[in-house]
């Protein structure tokens, strides 16, 4: 599955390499959305743990002892979050992903546990909207990428077709699809622990894996 996988990610690097820009990015936005992604996976992976003792000192600059001891637990959190999210983009590292995080689970403070960043109120204006939401959020997109991510093939196919590049469209959607599935599954597994605010690879063309192929049945052809 794997070997399948990273065939299709490099045969998606090659056409795309190819492509007019009518329906691709540059091969060098391609390529450094990917290692982007790869390195800040590596490093939240390896030093999710930092969260622990960051998160006590931000704790104690905040509220001081008491703070300090609120920052042991969100350390912890943080710091699983941390963690998953980097292993999820070293094992993806491939994948497109999402435009944003916007509203998206429960963002980490910063893009590295030793930045100081934005402190994130989850029970702002209440616990529904700052923590709830967020989390349903990220599991339904991660539900709707999962279960239906298959529509990006013939989505693509069809708009490949439309834009006289049909095998990019085959291309495009085989890697969108195995992509959606990627961050569908972690979107879903992790959707209670934080993530990162942003995303680093590069984006989907469209919101929803059936955004393409419902487009090209209500668009007229030109």
């Amino acid at each position: 599955m794997n070997k399948r996988i990273l065939a299709v990610a490099l045969a998606a690097a090659l056409v795309l390499s190819s492509a007019g820009m009518a329906y691709a990015a540059t091969p060098e936005d391609l390529l450094m959305g990917m290692g982007h992604k790869l390195f800040r996976g590596v490093v939240n992976a390896l030093t999710g743990w930092v969260e622990i003792p960051a998160q006590i000192v931000k704790g104690y600059n905040r509220d001081n002892v008491a703070g300090a001891f609120v920052g042991i637990f969100t350390g912890v959190y943080h710091g699983v979050g941390r963690t998953l999210s980097g292993c999820g983009e070293v094992a993806g590292f491939w994948a497109a992903d999402p435009a944003s995080n916007e509203g998206i689970g429960i963002p980490l403070d910063a893009e590295y546990a030793w930045e100081e960043g934005e402190h994130y109120k989850w029970m702002e204006p209440n616990v529904a909207d700052g923590a709830l939401k967020p989390m349903g959020d990220k599991f339904l997109r991660g539900a709707g990428n999962a279960l239906l991510g298959f529509l990006e093939l013939p989505g693509q196919i069809v708009k490949g077709i439309r834009l006289g590049a049909y095998d990019l469209g085959i291309v495009k959607g085989l890697w969108y699809w195995y992509s959606r599935e990627i961050d569908g599954i972690w979107d879903v597994t992790t959707c209670l622990v934080p993530n990162p605010k942003d995303t680093k690879a590069l984006p989907f063309d469209e919101k929803w894996p059936w955004t393409a192929l419902s487009e090209s049945m209500t668009t007229p052809e030109k």
